[in-house]
């Protein structure tokens, strides 16, 4: 594996490696994708009046990974229903959002790669590694990562990062494969200028857009830094709101990264979930 350890402990991953924000607007890609059985995200859509807020999240080293934890099985945004975390079991797409969109225009210079990992909340440093998407250069806007062939989910063991729930978490990660680190300008949810603007504060799915986040792990929210060159961080660190001025992140909290994991649901998989025992040989080295 792509494996560094970090010398000191970061508090904020915004102040420690110089993470850089801007605020955009975008509009969500209603209508625009395939359907899929399940779907599940953290970020926040909340129309002002039509299109939401988002931060623009630059300022990379190479090596650098950020991603987001998905439980299956609990409540996101956008107004889709827990994903069943015994019938959907294959895991087919992810999109993501990046405002800069120089990979197609600099090959080579912000490639970044995705793996996909099963998380063991009994051994919090553990990652399973599932899948890995080779060399991708985002575009500006939405962009689908399809996983193809599907993978299937059933494999990863049970349980909760974010609250008591019953289901496996998956880790959806990026790493900064390219030569130059600082791109792409990851989108982020936006809470202060949603609030600043006046916008009405619900999410795309009539859910309450609340505020401010608790920094990620049980409570707070999914998204993070997770290291250079190794996934070290569980919970990952948190991307704290551009205007928030706390030490703490209790004026405006922490963001979520604006991305979405697509499943599809074939029916009853294995009636028990899976020991690590029975599959800790899988770790990718």
């Amino acid at each position: 594996m792509k494996y560094l350890v970090f010398a000191f402990v970061l508090v904020l991953a915004t102040s420690a490696f110089g993470l850089e924000k801007k605020a955009y607007q975008m509009r969500d890609d209603f209508g625009m994708e395939q359907l899929y059985d399940g779907a599940l995200q953290f970020y926040y859509y909340i129309p002002c009046p039509t299109y939401s807020w988002f931060w623009a999240v630059t300022g990379w080293e190479p090596g650098d990974i950020i991603g987001v934890d998905f439980p299956i099985g609990v409540q996101g945004t956008g107004g889709w229903d827990p994903v069943d975390p015994l019938n959907c079991m294959a895991f087919e797409q992810i999109r993501v959002l990046d405002f800069a969109g120089y990979g197609t225009v600099y090959g080579g210079l912000f490639t970044i790669e995705f793996d996909l990992w099963c998380w063991d909340p009994a051994q919090p440093e553990h990652h399973l590694w599932l899948w890995n998407s080779g060399p991708v250069e985002t575009r500006f806007s939405w962009n689908y990562i399809p996983i193809d062939p599907m993978i299937c989910i059933d494999i990863c063991p049970w349980g909760g990062s974010h609250g008591d729930h019953d289901g496996p978490v998956l880790v959806v990660t990026a790493t900064m494969t390219g030569t130059e680190g600082a791109y792409p300008a990851w989108g982020a949810d936006n809470i202060s200028t949603a609030w600043e603007t006046g916008c009405e504060f619900h999410d795309y799915g009539c859910l309450p857009a609340t505020w401010p986040r608790g920094a990620p792990g049980i409570g707070g929210v999914h998204s993070g830094y997770f290291g250079n060159g190794v996934v070290q961080y569980e919970p990952p660190l948190g991307f704290l709101d551009g205007r928030d001025t706390t030490p703490d992140g209790s004026q405006y909290g922490f963001l979520e990264l604006a991305w979405r994991v697509y499943i599809t649901c074939l029916g009853p998989s294995s009636a028990e979930p899976s020991t690590w025992g029975n599959i800790k040989s899988m770790y990718r080295e």
